[in-house]
């Protein structure tokens, strides 16, 4: 794990880059596949590599510092994100949203929601990755219990389990802030240290709002990475 470890740190396998296959790895190292099988998972634990079938291991993040998660505008990433960073729920309430709540979400003021705060960690990090408030159609309140018995699953996967109702498209708005006082405390840092906010609006196939998510994190722990790619 170490040495895949320090090629994910040199630049050798970057962030975006697919890792050889279990087999090249037990060539590579001369090892058991149980041994090349127990470091892919201390890595994936650490948030280090995503797997997927018919995909391959891929580089999610850097050891230390910034945790980075690559966006190719698919539900993986979202998964990527739900599996290497587990929530942990803060509080719930039912919830109309006022004027300046409303713009800041994009959303009709007066609207009712149900809200979920929570937290975002990654294992082996002393401070949070981040603040989340999820806004849930009141509908499915149920998802907060839900929710808290499986951290790691995406909200949206537990609508559709659920409730069967299914996420089609995200939209996703980044833009920067500052930590408010209510956050700082929990989050280990000070009020007014600058942030990444991630604004994402979960929508139905009619293009009907099932979930907005508002996320604060905090300066040097998240980064975006979108990949452009030329159409055919």
């Amino acid at each position: 794990a170490e040495e895949l470890i320090q090629q994910i740190r040199a630049g050798d396998l970057p962030v975006g880059a697919l890792l050889p296959t279990e087999m090249a790895l037990m060539a590579s190292y001369q090892t058991s596949r149980n041994t090349v099988r127990m470091a892919l998972q201390q890595l994936q634990a650490r948030g280090l590599i995503s797997r997927r079938r018919n995909r391959g291991t891929m580089v999610e993040a850097l050891p230390g510092g910034v945790a980075t998660f690559t966006q190719s505008l698919s539900f993986d990433n979202l998964v990527t994100l739900a599996s290497a960073a587990q929530r942990t729920l803060l509080g719930s309430a039912d919830v109309v949203l006022d004027t300046a709540t409303a713009k800041a979400l994009q959303c009709q003021p007066g609207s009712r929601w149900y809200r979920l705060s929570m937290v975002r960690s990654v294992p082996g990090k002393a401070k949070p990755l981040g603040w989340t408030d999820a806004y849930i159609d009141p509908h499915y309140r149920q998802v907060g219990a839900l929710a808290e018995q499986q951290p790691g699953k995406l909200l949206a996967d537990i609508i559709e389990t659920e409730f069967g109702r299914r996420i089609e498209s995200v939209e996703q708005t980044v833009s920067c802030c500052s930590v408010t006082e209510d956050m700082a405390q929990t989050l280990g840092t000070a009020r007014g240290t600058p942030a990444l906010r991630v604004l994402k609006h979960y929508r139905d196939a009619a293009r009907a709002l099932v979930i907005v998510t508002s996320s604060l994190y905090p300066e040097n722990r998240y980064s975006i990475v979108t990949t452009l790619a030329r159409s055919a």
